[in-house]
């Protein structure tokens, strides 16, 4: 199960900061349906619910940065990842000996607060003006009263010293995180500081435990969806984000005032089913149609090709994208796609110069099981029809992936691997049925391979879920020997040396004539 969080500002919400009518009606039916959506916001929860009110959110929402996991409804604080008393100490003491002040955030009596010096308004004027009105403003004297309450976070405004001072004093050591970006709507810097527990991706892992997701799709516009962003499983930027968010983006959608996070989780969960949908690929390619949603494709195109790149990218205009030297199969909002139902290394070129450029998801069908049917070319009839066989491809499926091993470590690389229930047909001519183990034989018959139904999906996105390859009861150490006789295969499998490749086994020393390895695979290579 996948949790999408997306930041507000800049992002989910469009620049006159609402959320249309369509993009709201999407998402509430994604909620309904039980997808899992929720947002992380610099905002108070006290700002962000009047601008949500046409979602009906379930999720924890997180507010402040990642300081409050909170209730979408009521507000209330489920998880609090607030400042230390020697954190806050040592923010006080600095503010007051560089004549410092900042907008504090703090709890007064139960209530939320955001206190300012009185006199020293024409510093945060800005922030005060646009919120005229709120409640929780609270002018005062002096240093005594600005730090009073239980504090959890800072705003600096357009700060007048060095940046570097600042994340001197306001860094991990010293029990802080802090984001300093751009305002979305003004013409303004905002340094703000919170508790070293807080940011947005501790705080979006947090609510993905709360729900069970197994997986984090964010999205976000500006320097504070960083963390989340760089730590999610899919990390998405709208078209309108800085330059650095893109960079650190996996994928990049639309802007914000195109409802582009509402669009990309639509198509990512459309409640069409992946059988419907497979289907409906079967169909346009054997219409030889480009795209389920397209116009006429090749006519020499492979039909499990075919089919794979209309179920990936359905649309006609992502197929067939010149990219520098080559064509790439299919170009979406999720990256390049490549189909390619044999001989891996034949992408090796095409590899070298995309993986620069974009996130490359090479889809490899393999057969899960398979019958054979003999057709007379003279009647038409099936003259014969064999039983339907299971296939184990793995031993296949190594050498396949070895061939590519120089880019199985690159994070930009996802590999599909797509377990098909798949009819053979061999269309042949006079009244013998030919003998298929003959070569010269094969190549005069027309031989038919036709997808029927889609098994499995095998996603291997990231180097880490190449652990499945591990076989299980392996010794600390161990031989190649010891190794294939755990994965219950023969000496010729190169599993061992995909795994290799990825970094989750290691060789660490020699006894005898054998190499000796182990899982040098630890937790810290996700994080």
């Amino acid at each position: 199960m996948t949790l999408y969080a997306t930041d507000l500002d800049g992002t989910l919400l469009r620049s006159d900061k609402t959320i249309s009518d369509s993009a709201a009606q999407k998402l509430n039916a994604l909620i309904e349906s039980g997808v899992k959506f929720t947002y992380a916001t610099a905002r108070s929860f006290n700002s962000a619910y009047p601008l949500l009110g046409k979602l009906n959110l379930t999720c924890p929402a997180v507010t402040f940065n990642g300081v409050f996991v909170v209730d979408p409804k009521t507000g209330e604080h489920i998880i609090e990842n607030v400042f230390t008393d020697e954190s806050f100490e040592t923010a006080k003491r600095f503010f007051t000996e560089h004549g410092l002040a900042p907008i504090v955030y703090s709890y007064i009596d139960g209530r939320e607060r955001v206190s300012y010096i009185e006199s020293r308004l024409d510093e945060v004027r800005g922030y005060v003006e646009s919120r005229r009105g709120d409640r929780r403003l609270r002018a005062v004297k002096g240093y005594g009263e600005l730090f009073e309450g239980r504090v959890f976070y800072f705003t600096l405004f357009d700060p007048p010293m060095e940046i570097s001072v600042l994340d001197n004093v306001f860094c991990a050591e010293n029990g802080f995180s802090r984001t300093f970006m751009k305002d979305t709507y003004e013409d303004m810097m905002w340094y703000e500081i919170f508790g070293a527990g807080a940011d947005k991706a501790k705080a979006v892992a947090q609510v993905k435990a709360l729900v069970g997701a197994d997986k984090t799709v964010c999205f976000g516009d500006n320097g504070n969806d960083l963390s989340m962003i760089s730590a999610a499983d899919t990390g998405v930027a709208v078209g309108n984000a800085n330059d650095e968010l893109k960079s650190a983006a996996d994928i990049i959608i639309g802007s914000n005032d195109e409802d582009a996070v509402a669009d990309f989780i639509t198509r990512r969960e459309s409640p069409e089913t992946s059988e419907s949908r497979f289907a409906a690929a079967v169909s346009a390619a054997l219409s030889r149609r480009k795209g389920m949603h397209g116009s006429v494709g090749t006519q020499n195109e492979k039909l499990i090709h075919a089919v794979l790149k209309n179920y990936y990218a359905p649309f006609a205009d992502e197929q067939e994208i010149k990219l520098g030297r080559f064509f790439a199969d299919a170009v979406s909002e999720d990256g390049i796609f490549e189909i390619q139902t044999r001989s891996l290394y034949l992408l090796k070129d095409k590899l070298r110069e995309f993986l620069g450029a974009a996130r490359v998801t090479v889809v490899h069908p393999v057969d899960a099981d398979i019958r054979t049917l003999y057709i007379s070319a003279d009647s038409g009839e099936v003259v014969r029809e064999t039983p339907r066989r299971r296939v184990n491809p793995k031993l296949k499926i190594f050498e396949e992936l070895y061939s590519l091993r120089e880019f199985l470590p690159n994070e930009n690389l996802s590999l599909i691997i797509v377990r098909l229930s798949v009819d053979k047909t061999v269309y042949f001519s006079g009244g013998d049925i030919p003998d298929m183990r003959s070569r010269s034989v094969r190549k005069k018959l027309s031989i038919l391979k036709m997808p029927r139904a889609f098994v499995e999906e095998i996603r291997l996105e990231r180097p880490k879920d190449h652990l499945r390859w591990l076989p299980e009861g392996l010794p600390e150490s161990f031989t190649k020997k010891q190794f294939c006789a755990a994965a219950k295969e023969p000496p010729s499998s190169l599993r061992l040396e995909v795994l290799r490749a990825v970094g989750i086994i290691g060789q660490t020393g020699k006894s005898g004539r054998s190499n000796i390895y182990t899982v040098t695979y630890r937790k810290e290579r996700e994080q």
